[in-house]
């Protein structure tokens, strides 16, 4: 990660690694198939998807999280404070990694993902801010956070935003009106 940064800040670098840490290669043998040219014997392995881990174990744990969370009802405060910083830090991360990806094409191949975990972290916050209210969020707004949700599960340059199914159970807890009951 640190070659695909070049000379970046301290800051770039985490931003750059907070995407990464929640990113996995696309699955069953489809990813030579979405490759943007033809892959050689000589074909450099440079790009975040060369370097990202074959599974997220950020992703993972996060999504072991939100299932704990809807378990307690959606009770638990202290999660709910970790969830809040963790969509507060994803919906301010592309704004600290936009500098880099103008300075490196390695990095600037994955700005589209970057704008993507943002706009997840948005729609978790909101999430949270409907499980706070207790009260159901209007089937419009189910409407309209599902829908994006959707385009965000879609892989990107032959990588996928792993935490995208665990934050989508936090817009249908809402939907219900944050009580996370019946293992939504």
């Amino acid at each position: 990660m640190q070659r695909i940064a070049g000379p970046a800040t301290p800051e770039e670098f985490a931003a750059l690694k907070t995407l990464a840490d929640v990113l996995e290669p696309v699955k069953d043998y489809t990813r030579w198939e979405t490759a943007p040219s033809k892959a050689m014997t000589t074909t450099p392995l440079n790009r975040v998807v060369d370097a990202v881990p074959p599974e997220s174990d950020v992703g993972r744990r996060f999504g072991e999280l939100v299932d704990k969370f809807i378990a307690t009802s959606c009770l638990d405060s202290d999660t709910h404070a970790r969830f809040r910083a963790q969509f507060t830090a994803w919906r301010d991360n592309d704004a600290r990694l936009q500098p880099l990806a103008q300075r490196s094409f390695l990095v600037k191949e994955v700005a589209v993902i970057s704008q993507d975990l943002s706009a997840l972290g948005t729609i978790g916050l909101a999430a949270l801010d409907a499980i706070a209210n207790r009260q159901p969020a209007a089937d419009s707004w189910k409407t309209q956070q599902l829908a994006a949700i959707e385009q965000l599960k879609k892989p990107k340059v032959q990588l996928l935003l792993i935490p995208v199914p665990a934050v989508q159970k936090l817009v249908e807890a809402a939907a219900s009106g944050g009580t996370c009951t019946g293992g939504k």
